[in-house]
């Protein structure tokens, strides 16, 4: 059995809209001021949507338990594996070089385990990787099921309603658990499933849904404005639901009915970043421990520079191996998808 798909041609715009979501992620590590913080609470739910958005762009078709195996091995690797070869360079340059470094992670074997298991309480920033690799183990099963605005409606009516039940029946460990294992997925796998759908969307549908959520923030920021509150976008984040939710899929909406201009704005600068998230984003977990600067901003296009020169040094690298090796095609083939995605 196998897994079958037709690829449509590149679309640039997708690299430079995911580019934006990228940059923006690492922007929200450098304590920015809180505006800005606030602004950019659309980054991840954008990614996982372009993700949800190319796979329902193509056609795709796992047949038995072969196919789906191989599928799953596709994505473990493309996924996971990147993950695990930085966490093993960053813990032999944290060996060297100790002092940089805030939290000595060979000092606990717990933090290592965890880092490995994708988890909030090991190096950090790398729990995210978990989300992407259950979206793409959820995501086409749900497609099949979820095929309609109504459907979608009432899955994400659903997931809300058992967040909200969970929150006030478990203990706040049990939650904790819960949290990360479940609703993490579910509240992301909405924006997939939102993704996959929504070019079949209409104008209208999508004016529709803009003027609801915006109506819905207004309507926020005001009952908290009224209680002398500030409606902070990020307290709906872990896992994502209400606000945050609302913000980022308005937010999507917005960029994505620009998206024929933004394909105009394409440039090979914008398809290496947008093809580069995975490592440019790990690199800049190890970046954020060396750089200091007292100004964010600095921070910020440091470890964003240093980042992508990494990355992109890293991908000649492979090629050079690659060519000296004459590696085979499936060879060259994974070691791209490991060290150049």
């Amino acid at each position: 059995m196998q897994e079958k798909s037709t690829m449509q041609s590149r679309d640039s715009s997708i690299d430079s809209i995911r580019s934006l979501g990228l940059f923006c992620v690492i922007l929200a590590h450098v304590n920015p001021p809180f505006a800005i913080f606030q602004w950019r609470n659309f980054d991840v739910p954008l990614m996982v949507f372009l993700s949800g958005y190319l796979f329902g762009n193509r056609q795709v078709a796992i047949q038995g338990i072969s196919g789906f195996m191989d599928y799953l091995w596709k994505r473990f690797v493309r996924l996971v594996i990147p993950v695990w070869v930085f966490i093993l360079i960053y813990l032999v340059i944290q060996y060297f070089f100790p002092s940089y470094f805030r939290i000595y992670l060979w000092n606990a074997p717990s933090k290592i385990g965890s880092s490995f298991m994708l988890m909030e309480d090991g190096i950090g920033y790398v729990w995210i990787i978990r989300v992407f690799l259950y979206i793409a183990v959820l995501g086409p099963i749900f497609k099949r099921f979820i095929t309609t605005k109504g459907q979608l409606l009432a899955f994400y009516l659903a997931y809300e309603l058992l967040l909200l039940l969970a929150h006030h029946t478990f203990s706040t460990a049990v939650f904790k658990t819960v949290n990360e294992s479940i609703f993490y997925s579910l509240g992301y796998l909405v924006f997939f499933l939102f993704g996959a759908q929504f070019k079949e969307w209409s104008v209208n549908a999508k004016r529709i849904l803009a003027i609801i959520l915006v109506a819905i923030l207004v309507a926020g920021a005001i009952y908290d404005g009224y209680n002398g509150k500030i409606l902070t976008l990020q307290d709906f984040k872990y896992p994502p639901h209400a606000f945050y939710s609302y913000y980022a899929a308005l937010c999507i909406g917005i960029i994505f009915a620009f998206k024929v201009g933004i394909a105009k704005m394409g440039n090979s600068f914008l398809n290496f970043v947008g093809s580069s998230t995975i490592w440019i984003y790990l690199w800049h977990i190890l970046f954020l421990q060396l750089i200091h600067f007292e100004a964010w901003y600095i921070n910020y296009l440091l470890i964003l520079g240093v980042s992508m020169l990494i990355t992109y040094l890293q991908q000649q690298l492979i090629e050079v191996i690659v060519r000296l090796s004459k590696a085979s095609t499936a060879v060259a083939g994974q070691l791209r998808i490991i060290f150049c995605s």
